[in-house]
């Protein structure tokens, strides 16, 4: 698998999971990957502004494990928080993507 569609089949678990209304468009010419990283911070950043738990639980159904999350809040300088959680989320849903296609028959 190329890395655009590992950073595309990502991003739609990521938004399945954070409920995500508003939507990305990929270009195959630019870095899918910071597009992503830079898309999700900002959604990251609003949620941690105005809706937490929302955030928590999508963090707790994406499989974020709980200290991480910690280590995130607390380790994390604070404009950094954002961009930190969003990170971790897409590392995640990478693991996730590729685990579902090796066991693909």
């Amino acid at each position: 698998m190329d890395q655009f569609t590992l950073v595309e089949q990502s991003y739609h678990l990521i938004r399945k999971d954070l409920g995500l209304e508003e939507e990305m468009e990929f270009g195959k010419e630019e870095n899918a990957a910071d597009r992503l990283l830079t898309f999700l911070t900002k959604q990251i950043n609003h949620l941690l502004d105005h809706d937490l738990n929302k955030l928590l639980n999508a963090l707790y159904r994406i499989d974020i494990p709980e200290n991480k999350v910690k280590d995130l809040l607390h380790g994390s300088k604070q404009g950094e928080i954002a961009k930190n959680l969003a990170q971790a989320i897409i590392n995640r849903e990478k693991q996730k993507v590729m685990t579902r296609q090796q066991y693909q028959p």
